[in-house]
């Protein structure tokens, strides 16, 4: 799954803890959804995007940087027609590919082209297996079945060998009880499993980027016991074997982000990621706006000055704190040799293994029996 380049970035992150290896690139403002806890296409409306152009030149900026890992995100990656395009600038220097996507429009003739472009990595959205949920979560009728169909599509196009195809999963007060029958039908179906605490806003006025005020999906104090319950499930699940690509700290850790605690892990923002906007911005995160563009010449130079350094740092010691799945899982692999182990063996297995594709009515079945199986907490939807 990493290329060259990617191994010895990381090698390179290891060691020195001040080589970036992993970086967001917000490819679009735009998407075909609006999830209620995602503020994502609201905050950014004033920014304009990209042309290919400007795109090869942040690829060369971030060639210089010595990066690794570059994930396509939006708004909705395939939203931009253009996106084959974006992919193979990117794949052409080495970087390892990765998009995250709804998976909606996502035809089999766009995913054979971001395939042949050079994508290594894909991840698709599903927050439940209950379908008027999904709707509802998403503001859209008949996403929930449009997903799944996306699911197979993947499944069938992509190699069953060398790319490794996850589901990402915003854990809310909604879907809690759901988590461990989410990642039976991630690992029936040879995907991995990506479980990422919900941010929110506490208002519709703060300047997030990402977050959103939602507080039908936001936990109470008396959801605690539920929480470390269903949590203490998802790590003995992936003891047994179960696909889930969040490492155990990283388990261990969210419970207490979900219950409103602030995790003291060590961000290490700029040093190791950062993300970039839809018109090239630099962001310290995916929450934190800054106006400084990584089309600038001189920006390499700006980058690595210890000004600029600091100045980053300050806004990254006052922010609000996260525990998105993204930054805490490169400064866990980073700065823990047990979690960098951890990941290693995951790396390599995933890798290995021979995935068996599956077309849209084997997902439905597989969905079918674990409603049987749990029908407490997944109800036959008619």
């Amino acid at each position: 799954m990493f290329t060259k380049r990617t191994k010895k970035a990381l090698v390179k992150a290891v060691f020195t803890k001040k080589s970036p290896v992993y970086v967001q690139f917000a490819v679009t403002k735009l998407c075909n959804l609006k999830c209620r806890m995602c503020g994502s296409s609201l905050s950014r409306k004033l920014e304009t995007e990209l042309t290919l152009a400007q795109i090869e030149k942040l690829a060369d900026t971030l060639d210089k940087l010595n990066v690794g890992v570059v994930l396509l995100t939006g708004g909705e990656v395939f939203l931009r027609p253009d996106i084959a395009d974006i992919v193979r600038i990117f794949a052409k220097k080495n970087f390892t590919v990765r998009l995250q996507t709804n998976g909606i429009l996502a035809d089999e003739e766009k995913i054979k082209a971001v395939y042949a472009a050079g994508v290594e990595e894909v991840t698709i959205s599903l927050n439940t297996l209950i379908p008027e949920k999904q709707d509802k979560i998403t503001g859209q009728n008949g996403s929930w079945q449009e997903i799944i169909e996306s699911i197979a599509r993947f499944s069938r196009i992509l190699p069953v060998k060398g790319t490794l195809l996850g589901v990402n999963t915003v854990v809310t007060k909604e879907n809690l009880e759901e988590l461990p029958q989410i990642i039976r039908f991630v690992t029936g179906i040879g995907f991995y499993s990506s479980l990422i605490p919900i941010h929110l806003s506490p208002s519709d006025e703060d300047a997030f980027i990402i977050r959103r005020h939602s507080p039908e999906s936001a936990f109470h104090p008396g959801d605690s016991v539920k929480i470390d319950a269903i949590y203490r499930q998802v790590i003995g699940m992936k003891r047994q074997g179960y696909n889930i690509y969040n490492s155990y700290k990283f388990l261990r850790n969210s419970p207490a982000f979900l219950k409103g605690k602030r995790i003291n892990w060590h961000c290490d923002s700029p040093y190791l990621y950062f993300a970039i906007s839809p018109s090239g911005n630099f962001l310290p995160c995916v929450d934190i706006k800054t106006s400084i563009s990584m089309l600038d010449d001189g920006f390499v130079e700006l980058y690595h000055s210890q000004d600029f350094q600091e100045k980053i740092g300050r806004m990254v010691k006052n922010c609000a704190g996260c525990f998105y799945a993204c930054w805490p899982e490169i400064t866990y692999a980073c700065r823990d040799p047990f979690v960098l182990l951890e990941r290693a063996i995951l790396s390599i297995k995933a890798t290995a293994k021979t995935r068996k594709p599956v077309n849209h009515s084997q997902c439905l079945s597989i969905i079918e029996k674990i409603r049987s199986e749990f029908p407490v907490f997944l109800p036959n939807i008619k």
